[in-house]
């Protein structure tokens, strides 16, 4: 899939107050702004999925391994804070199908997007072709400078507002 990142341009005197709060706050308002942020992609990833007419069964070594309702891919997309994005004082997020926590049930989660959006999906001995082809690169094109606006307008805000909650904080501490 994909890739794209933000970079913010004018927002200099937020990124400095930024890097002067400690990192457990900093990674606390930088999740706030990434859900605030990222609900237009989200958005575009559910209008750009078609969903299916009946339920998909899923075979593995001659039975049944899961049986996928319509809109199940739909409804599996949502933001995600991935372990590997978010280290060693690094952080990142992620639109597109869960597949943990209470997602990880293979009848409810979005395990199989990856085969649908990349063709893998074999129906009939023949590669998927359907409307769900590339639905994520679709999504990104379509929301991308939608998430870029927000985050910049969204990151600006948040920061400046946690910044005067701590200096409330500190007045209050000193006396």
């Amino acid at each position: 899939m994909q890739k794209f990142s933000v970079k913010l341009v004018g927002a200099e005197e937020a990124i400095k107050s930024l890097r002067k709060l400690d990192d457990n706050v900093r990674k606390k308002i930088l999740k706030k702004v990434a859900r605030e942020a990222l609900k237009p992609m989200v958005a575009s990833y559910k209008r750009n999925i078609r969903d299916s007419d009946e339920v998909f069964k899923v075979y593995r070594d001659g039975k049944i391994y899961a049986e996928i309702q319509p809109g199940q891919l739909r409804r599996s997309v949502g933001i995600k804070f991935p372990r590997n994005l978010n280290k060693r004082g690094r952080f990142g997020a992620s639109v597109g199908p869960r597949r943990s926590g209470s997602f990880k049930s293979q009848n409810k989660g979005g395990w199989y997007a990856g085969f649908i959006n990349f063709g893998w999906l074999r129906v009939g001995g023949k590669r998927y072709t359907g409307d769900n082809k590339g639905f994520a690169q679709k999504a990104m094109a379509a929301a991308k400078m939608q998430v870029t606006v927000k985050f910049r307008r969204t990151f600006t805000e948040k920061v400046n507002k946690e910044v005067k909650k701590l200096k409330f904080a500190q007045k209050q501490g000193l006396r």
